[in-house]
């Protein structure tokens, strides 16, 4: 077991769909917010096809991306480590940001990245709980 415990730690699991962000002290999750997404998928049909009139809207999904990722990263305390947890592009995408963010401002915050699927809320508070140095205690059954 990791000997420093983090006081705060922020995990955030990311998808283009939607993310989770929790924020964690050895006390417990002090804060939770569930962020939607307005990024359209890539498989849906969202009008009709593209021509040469009328292009694909990968710019738009872009843009939509970045107003995403600003409302994620403005739910993220700045002085928190920081756990990205996700499947897929998005959270790569994301933890590049933050990462650069953070070289730009000086930021001497821990930020990890890890891969997986869709988590359920109390799965995520483990792995922000490891990730802080403080894992749940396992007991053997009797």
């Amino acid at each position: 077991m990791n000997a420093t415990i983090h006081q705060r730690t922020t995990g955030v699991w990311i998808s283009a769909a939607s993310a989770t962000v929790l924020r964690w002290t050895p006390d417990g999750v002090v804060s939770r917010e569930q962020i939607e997404s307005l990024v359209p998928g890539r498989h849906r049909s969202t009008g009709r096809p593209p021509t040469e009139d009328h292009p694909a809207g990968e710019g738009h999904r872009d843009e939509r991306m970045r107003t995403f990722f600003a409302q994620v990263n403005a739910a993220v305390a700045a002085e928190d480590d920081l756990l990205l947890v996700g499947d897929g592009e998005v959270v790569d995408h994301f933890a590049e940001q933050v990462r650069a963010h953070d070289r730009d401002h000086k930021a001497r915050r821990r930020v990890e990245l890890a891969k997986s699927g869709p988590m359920s809320e109390p799965q995520l508070i483990a792995r922000i709980r490891e990730f802080a140095g403080s894992p749940a205690r396992r007991t053997l059954p009797d």
